[in-house]
């Protein structure tokens, strides 16, 4: 455990320093740009443009350098930059041997450097017919957000140690659900049915059997109290089946006994009878003058 304990806190302390070393080195990463190459044509304006970081101001490294030209006369040499709110600022001004090296802050947007060759006639039309010019930018990208830079290094590190303790935590909950005895029992057990199927040495099978076959006497038990009580229902019916074939025989035997019968009764003018003069009296006379219950 101590040990365990002991890597983790290594593991932390590399991934902290490792990122800080990264991004303390990306801060020393610049954007260069060639503006004005020596023997190149010279005009006198070059636009180009201050990236948006989060609205903060870019530190632009500025190098600039002229020369006069063999054979040529002295002339004047003027250099501005205009930021983008249209703000200018003078970066040389002077005859056409010198140079200037200098960091300026801009902010973000459309800049503009401006290039001014003369003399005492005034503007020249062809610069490069008198001067060598080489002009150079480098812009601080990350500079402004060195700060953000380390927090967000910072977080990124805490982020992958936890993570990390996480799949961590996980691997070992695993392992352990996978050697836990009844996990090597199951596996056991199947590897030992799966060597019995592929004809393998014989094994020991009984775990796997005994619960097939106390289902099958199960099933065994009900189809008998099955049997046993479609056995009752079907004779209580043949019993009941006899008894009225015997009802009905009775029925019959004494119809019989009352002969045939004619219509002679039914024929001629009906007799009023003076004695039934209700239902009750012709219950009675129906049933041989016995009264109803």
């Amino acid at each position: 455990m101590t040990e365990e304990k002991n890597r983790s806190t290594v593991t932390a302390i590399v991934t902290f320093v490792l990122l800080n070393l990264i991004w303390t080195g990306a801060l020393q990463a610049t954007a260069e740009q060639d503006i004005i190459a020596p023997g190149s044509d010279i005009i006198q304006d070059y636009p180009f443009t201050i990236p948006d970081l989060h609205g903060r101001d870019i530190p632009l490294h500025v190098m600039f350098t002229v020369e006069a030209v063999e054979g040529a006369a002295n002339s004047d040499v003027v250099l501005m930059l205009e930021d983008s709110s249209g703000e200018r600022t003078t970066l040389y001004s002077s005859t056409s041997e010198g140079s200037v090296d200098r960091w300026i802050t801009m902010p973000p947007g459309s800049s503009m450097f401006i290039l001014i060759v003369s003399n005492s006639t005034g503007q020249i039309s062809l610069p490069k017919q008198h001067v060598v010019i080489d002009l150079q930018t480098e812009m601080d990208l990350y500079g402004p957000i060195q700060m953000e830079g380390y927090i967000a290094a910072n977080i990124l590190a805490i982020g992958l140690l936890i993570s990390d303790r996480a799949i961590r935590s996980w691997l070992k909950s695993r392992r352990k659900k996978r050697s836990s005895p009844l996990m090597r029992k199951l596996r056991e057990d199947w590897k030992a049915t799966e060597q019995v199927l592929s004809g393998g040495e014989a094994v020991d099978v009984d775990e796997f059997t005994s619960a097939r076959v106390s289902a099958q006497t199960s099933n065994i038990g009900k189809r008998r109290a099955w049997s046993i009580e479609a056995k009752e229902i079907d004779e209580s019916e043949h019993e009941q089946g006899d008894q009225d074939i015997e009802d009905a025989d009775a029925i019959a035997d004494e119809l019989d006994a009352l002969g045939e019968g004619d219509e002679s009764r039914l024929q001629g003018k009906a007799e009023i009878d003076e004695d039934l003069k209700t239902v009750g009296d012709l219950w009675d006379r129906m049933n041989d003058g016995k009264k109803r219950p």
